[in-house]
């Protein structure tokens, strides 16, 4: 499914060895788990100016407390967060300042490394520097692909940025590539939402490739399919998969499911 290729690219500066890493003590740890979950509150109630007071406040207390590790973690969460909500000055920044921070705790080439890429290079995307996020994303691959069996879920989200990417340079036929492995990890997992997504996205892909309109609308159908799955489970993360997937049925002319989704995301938020 995953080929050696598709992560052994010429290599970002990130994946030589790292000498000297940060080994200071910090005053005092950030209670991230508890960091954590009250993003994933804020979120589900769709309050995104205060979940980012909330990761702001944190990555203070963190500098503060010297506490390198945790304030990393919140960058992370800082570039998606600035990525969705669109705020270029701060996301960039934020991804500046993540990868100063991988290279100075020597974790380059580590599984949470690649994970921290992935949203680094995903908000450089967002923000224009597709070119530069493809470098990233291959180094995601390497930290990932010497790691993690080709089936961890943790692929699929890889994949299916990647072939956005690509998609957005241009690249169509490696976009439909690399939305197809996503897919298989993601069927392989039962991801419910992320396969609805990713049947999104190829239907998309199809129109931009001037396929017949029958493979797009089937696409749609399968992506329908999902979000009516009784399996799939009514948060907040339903809502906005909703929320974010409706205007394509719209752009088919299929005003009835758009209208659904729109309202089964604003019901949630509604009585979140």
């Amino acid at each position: 499914m995953l080929e050696k290729e598709d992560y052994m690219e010429p290599c970002c500066p990130l994946s030589r060895p790292q000498e000297n890493a940060y080994r200071s003590q910090p005053v005092r740890r950030v209670p991230l788990a508890e960091v954590i979950a009250e993003c994933d509150r804020l979120f589900n109630s769709n309050e995104p100016e205060k979940l980012g007071e909330h990761l702001r406040y944190w990555r203070q207390q963190a500098q503060e407390w010297g506490d390198k590790e945790s304030e990393l973690s919140i960058l992370s969460e800082l570039m998606g967060h600035y990525r969705m909500n669109y705020d270029p000055e701060r996301g960039m920044q934020a991804v500046k300042d993540g990868l100063a921070l991988i290279k100075l705790l020597g974790i380059a080439g580590s599984v949470s490394c690649g994970t921290i890429l992935i949203n680094a290079a995903t908000a450089m995307q967002v923000f224009g520097q597709v070119q530069e996020s493809l470098q990233y994303y291959a180094e995601a691959f390497r930290c990932y692909g010497n790691h993690l069996p080709p089936e961890d879920l943790r692929f699929a989200g890889l994949l299916n940025n990647m072939a956005a990417a690509y998609c957005a340079n241009g690249e169509l036929t490696h976009a439909e590539a690399y939305y197809r492995k996503a897919l298989d990890v993601l069927q392989k997992n039962n991801n419910i939402m992320d396969t609805a997504v990713t049947y999104v996205n190829l239907a998309q892909l199809a129109y931009q490739q001037d396929a017949p309109e029958a493979k797009a609308l089937e696409l749609l159908d399968k992506a329908m399919a999902c979000f009516n799955d009784p399996a799939a489970v009514r948060d907040g993360y339903y809502a906005h998969t909703c929320s974010k997937c409706a205007a394509a049925f719209g752009f088919f002319g299929r005003t009835t499911e758009e209208e659904l989704l729109k309202k089964r995301s604003e019901d949630f938020y509604a009585g979140a």
